[in-house]
This record gives structure tokens, sequence and C-alpha cells, in this order.
């Protein structure tokens, strides 16, 4: 099984869709998807906004000076440097930070 069988049942069945939000360990074992209970899982709807996900600091942050960690941040590829480096959707041809 895949997630695009639990997103394209989120899609047609809203009752599915608010228990993959709220449960998503549950709602993924009846698409046949088992995620092991110690991994925390969040489903979030795509919304038309922009959204950044905050890093997990790294472990050494506490001993880096701010200029030090600046660097490290610029350094992690986890997200665009500009909102103009963003690449489009390949569904729907929208930048994600449009």
């Amino acid at each position: 099984m895949t997630i695009a069988k639990a997103v394209a049942r989120a899609w047609r069945d809203e009752a599915y869709k608010a228990k993959l939000l709220s449960d998503p360990h549950a709602a993924l074992k009846e698409e046949g998807i088992t995620i092991p209970d110690e991994v925390s899982l969040k489903v979030v709807e795509e919304k038309d906004e922009t959204m950044l996900v905050l890093p997990k600091a790294p472990p050494q942050a506490g001993d880096l000076s701010p200029e030090e960690l600046q660097q490290l941040a610029e350094a992690t590829p986890a997200w665009p440097q500009t909102l103009t480096d963003a690449t489009p959707c390949k569904i729907c041809r929208k930048s994600s930070f449009a």
C-alpha cells in the first residue's frame, strides 16, 4: 500500500480525512500502512498559505555564536533561501510559496 491511496481516500471521504488529520496512525493502518508507534506523525492539510517548518536545533547550538548558527541555517537545504526559490507543484503548477 502507498500513502497515495490514503490521500486519494481522504479526497473523497470527509470522515476518513478527519480521522487522518486527528489519528494518522489508525487511519493509515486502515489502508494497510503501519507506522511504528514510536514515530510521531502529524498530518496537516495543505492550504493557500506559506508554511515554514522550523527544523530541530542542532545538538551543538548552545555552543555556537549567532553568526555560526546563521551559517549553519543557511547551509541547511530543508527550505528555499528565498520565496522565489520554491519550485512549482508538479500537479497544480502553483508554487508552494505563491
